[in-house]
């Protein structure tokens, strides 16, 4: 993913030369010197959960408060697709912001084109060679939404907002007039829904870096209010607009991006201002799509042993396996100083 390097002009947040030079290749496999942790932390959370959740899904015994929401509705797991794209737009506006300073209008908008293209392309056709067939999965849907948002960073932040919110307003509107929703088995909306989907990251691209005003303080607070507002008018559209993550409703991507905001705020307060630490997410943060292809291909070879009726005791174990699996090469990485970043 896009790490964010904050300017050391900018921010309270020291950087040194060597990690402000963005290198000139799409992927980088080295860690910056100096990182924000709570962008660590929060797609650590993300991974962490997703991991565990995606793991217990398929099998009868497994509450199902720990899976998805079949239709209408909203359960914990719901959360971590949204929380995982704040993340991402936060990192990808300082990056962005990074690129547009040093390179100008035209290597920016290629660089990142190529970037979020080449992640789309592997995603989607990645799984087409696993599955035999067409599929709408996560790194497909990472690499359309970062494609739709690279045109919006050029603008100012409210506009970036209103258009962003507008197109997903558009969207839920041709939901309701019976748009067919296309993938829907996998959850993600199809290809559609990136006009959904891209709402956190731009929320995040528009307000989440407050870190780097002068009086962030007082923007804090700001930044609190935007997002109790943006959760309450999730709340109150539910009724009238259910909840659905299948199909990337607006009460939920409305509420799960306030939600966002809300945990971004604290996470910087007590990771980064508070130096908190908590390895276990921030180390799996730092190689996010690392760690989540290798728990797809665990998750995968677990389904093929495993009965659909297993205890839930066993289906738990296996899920903390492949979680130590995976927290064990994170961690591997973390100690070598080595990050993927697409």
């Amino acid at each position: 993913m896009v790490e964010p390097i904050a300017d050391s002009k900018e921010t309270t947040l020291e950087v040194s030369a060597s990690a402000a030079a963005e290198p000139r290749l799409l992927f980088r496999f080295d860690s910056p010197v100096e990182r924000l942790a709570s962008l660590d932390f929060l797609r650590g959370g993300a991974i962490f959960f997703m991991v565990l959740f995606n793991a217990l899904y398929f099998y009868q015994s497994v509450p199902n408060w720990l899976k998805h929401a079949p239709a209408d509705g909203l359960t914990l797991p719901d959360l971590g697709v949204p929380i995982f794209l704040f993340a991402l737009g936060v990192s990808y506006r300082l990056s962005f912001t990074r690129w547009l300073e040093k390179t100008g209008k035209k290597k920016t908008l290629l660089h990142f084109l190529f970037r979020f293209l080449i992640l789309w392309a592997f995603g989607f056709f990645g799984e087409l060679m696993v599955f035999g067939h067409f599929t709408w999965g996560v790194l497909a849907m990472i690499g359309a939404v970062g494609l739709y948002c690279l045109p919006l960073l050029f603008l100012p932040p409210f506009q970036r907002l209103l258009v962003s919110f507008l197109l997903l307003a558009a969207y839920q509107g041709a939901l309701l007039a019976g748009m067919p929703v296309l993938f829907m088995e996998d959850g993600l909306g199809g290809p559609l829904a990136v006009f959904a989907w891209a709402f956190p990251a731009i929320v995040a691209a528009s307000c989440g870096t407050w870190m780097q005003e002068k009086r962030w303080p007082k923007k804090m607070m700001e930044i609190m209010a935007a997002g109790f507002g943006l959760i309450s008018l999730g709340l109150i559209l539910s009724p009238f607009i259910p909840f659905n993550k299948h199909k990337v409703s607006l009460p939920y991507v409305v509420f799960t991006s306030g939600l966002s905001l809300i945990v971004f705020l604290f996470s910087f307060i007590l990771m980064d201002i508070g130096k908190l630490k908590i390895t276990v997410f921030t180390s799996l943060g730092k190689n996010p799509l690392i760690i989540y292809m290798l728990s797809g291909v665990l998750t995968l070879g677990l389904k093929t042993i495993t009965p659909e009726a297993a205890s839930f005791t066993l289906l738990l174990a296996e899920s903390l396996v492949v979680l130590l699996i995976n927290y064990a090469v994170a961690k591997w990485l973390d100690r070598r100083g080595l990050a993927l970043r697409v």
